[in-house]
């Protein structure tokens, strides 16, 4: 991609405008001085400087990053998969469409997290390489690695690729670093979009110990939506419902609780009701447990309270 910045970008025109400059410059000095009746003096060489033109960028070149964490992650990525430092991460990975086949990708770091002695624990998003704009309904691919570092290399222990889908405009979403359990080191991805004034929330939950690393929430579904970009007198209904969601510990048992705590509104009226009617509004705030059994997440107690759109 070309890029001008600032004065640093000027055209072909702007020689000839220059040129035209020191001409008229002179003339007006002249000018001036007849109305005056004054004796002109000698025209002044006005010296006009060719802007410099800024560098360019490189395409395709990797911007640098400047957090530490960053760095480092950029840094154990090339680890993992043995490229250059300080070039694009593009390589192939098995096709998340077709497992049998691989294809090329772009992968970007998200988040990394010390799980012990010399381990750490790191997800990244991927997209097919050759597409540089993602739409609005297109997700991020998952992809989760564990590193440990022996006699002062780090050596991947563990590598997920392109395991899951999630998010929207080719990225997965906000990862939080949760513990499942006594030992059971994990993490939650968050992830919703807004479509035609609705907008939904979701989030997934991973077990870094899981061989397969499959989603543990699939059955809770939705953790927050609304549709204040969709609600006038025309709807029968409109609500704005999030769930706040925490992990609480019970004693012999390998994994925690996810309990939600939800809070917002819904209004409604009869479907045949006219536009007129207004709607009741009704506050929600309650709570909903979910257990593990047999591998996911489960509702155990309470009421899901966030609705469908």
């Amino acid at each position: 991609m070309r890029m001008c910045a600032g004065s640093g970008c000027y055209h072909a025109g702007m020689n000839l405008a220059i040129k035209k400059i020191s001409i008229l410059l002179p003339v007006a000095v002249l000018a001036t001085a007849c109305q005056r009746g004054e004796k002109a003096a000698p025209p002044s060489v006005i010296q006009v400087k060719t802007p410099v033109a800024a560098p360019q960028e490189v395409a395709g070149a990797p911007a640098a990053p400047v957090d530490p964490e960053e760095i480092r992650m950029m840094e154990l990525m090339h680890v993992i998969y043995g490229t250059a430092a300080n070039t694009p991460l593009i390589v192939d990975l098995p096709d998340y469409d077709k497992r049998s086949e691989k294809s090329s990708y772009r992968i970007t770091p998200l988040s990394m997290h010390g799980i012990g002695t010399d381990r750490v624990a790191l997800v990244a998003s991927a997209n097919y390489a050759h597409d540089d704009n993602p739409s609005h309904g297109q997700p991020g691919l998952l992809n989760a690695y564990v590193l440990q570092k022996q006699d002062g290399k780090w050596k991947v222990e563990r590598r997920f690729e392109n395991v899951d889908a999630m998010g929207t405009w080719g990225k997965l979403g906000t990862v939080a670093w949760v513990e499942l359990g006594p030992g059971q080191p994990g993490f939650v991805i968050e992830w919703g979009g807004t479509w035609q004034g609705n907008t939904v929330q979701y989030m997934s939950v991973f077990d870094l110990g899981d061989p397969k690393l499959h989603d543990l929430a699939k059955k809770v579904g939705l953790v927050g939506s609304d549709n204040g970009g969709d609600c006038d007198e025309r709807r029968h209904r409109c609500w704005s419902v999030e769930g706040k969601w925490r992990f609480e510990r019970k004693t012999q048992q390998p994994y925690d609780d996810l309990v939600f705590d939800f809070s917002g509104y819904t209004e409604s009226r009869p479907e045949d009701s006219a536009e007129t009617v207004a709607r009741t509004r009704t506050e929600v705030s309650n709570t909903a447990r979910y257990a593990f059994r047999s591998g996911e997440y489960v509702l155990a107690s309470g009421e899901h309270s966030v609705p469908n759109p």
